[in-house]
């Protein structure tokens, strides 16, 4: 650890998920008496594991700061069918959960940011934009890493009416893989961990996939009411989720209030890719700006 940066305590908690049965795995770091909090949300058929070096940047960046991640239901340490979710819904209520978990361990000063990659993302904007959920408690600013808006990886060996057929079939079917790690990053160690960890299913059921792309439907037309900054990191060779899509979503969203950053050569998963300090960067910059507009 660089000399003067104070060392930084981490706890583990868990809490009951939503659908009754399982629990969710939580994480919390803290350095200080936090004035800032970051609150990471992980992507499909990963774990909030795959982004430490994102958290160890905050860390490192910030004397006063926490940051909080978990895992959603049915991935990494949570409990769960993996690759498995009954509803939409249950993403939404954990995630809400886990937002109370952060929002207890704030003060009043305290300026929150959620980070969201890609499923992470859909969670997010569902439970800010469904008119039926909403968002409880203050936030300073959302950071979106290729949020999933329109997935396209599954299109290439299943189409959505099949999905359909096949969730009221069997919707614990497992479908294969549809992409390794080498199509999320470019950053070949990063892509060996995902296709090694233990953690991460080689398969997606036929459920996760239709609720997935019902959340994807029910959210898209819904940009114009996003009313909190956000900023957008869309990686240009995307396999996984639609970057046209995602960016057309960003430019409904108030131009006061938004960012979008493109990056044209860079898979899904940008804070894993070979230049990701430079994005981490990019991110506190963003960030830096929307705590000085509040000063």
């Amino acid at each position: 650890m660089a000399k003067g940066i104070a060392p930084f305590k981490t706890e583990d908690h868990s809490f009951p998920a939503s659908d009754g049965e399982s629990s969710i795995f939580v994480r919390h770091f803290t350095r200080g008496t936090p004035k800032i909090h970051f609150f990471l949300v992980h992507g499909a058929l990963e774990h909030s594991g795959r982004h430490m070096d994102l958290v160890n940047f905050w860390l490192k960046n910030y004397q006063e700061v926490a940051v909080t991640v978990f895992d959603n239901i049915g991935h990494g340490r949570s409990g769960g069918t993996r690759a498995y979710v009954e509803s939409f819904k249950h993403y939404v209520e954990d995630f809400l959960k886990a937002a109370e978990f952060v929002h207890s361990k704030n003060s009043d000063k305290t300026q929150t940011f959620i980070c969201a990659h890609s499923l992470g993302g859909l969670i997010t904007l569902t439970r800010i934009l469904d008119t039926s959920y909403g968002y409880p408690y203050p936030l300073k600013g959302l950071i979106f890493s290729s949020p999933c808006i329109r997935p396209q990886v599954m299109f290439e060996s299943i189409s959505e009416p099949l999905v359909r057929k096949l969730d009221k079939l069997t919707p614990k079917l497992h479908l294969p893989m549809l992409y390794s790690g080498s199509d999320l990053t470019r950053d070949s160690d990063r892509a060996n961990d995902f296709d090694t960890d233990s953690l991460i299913p080689k398969f997606i059921s036929v459920r996760m996939v239709k609720e997935i792309l019902d959340a994807c439907h029910r959210i898209r037309g819904l940009s114009y009411y996003l009313r909190i900054p956000s900023l957008f990191l869309i990686a240009g060779t995307d396999k996984i989720v639609d970057p046209e899509v995602t960016t057309l979503f960003a430019h409904g969203i108030d131009k006061q209030l938004t960012q979008i950053v493109q990056y044209p050569h860079h898979h899904h998963e940008l804070w894993n890719e070979i230049d990701r300090q430079s994005i981490f960067e990019t991110m506190k910059t963003w960030v830096e700006k929307q705590l000085k507009e509040t000063r």
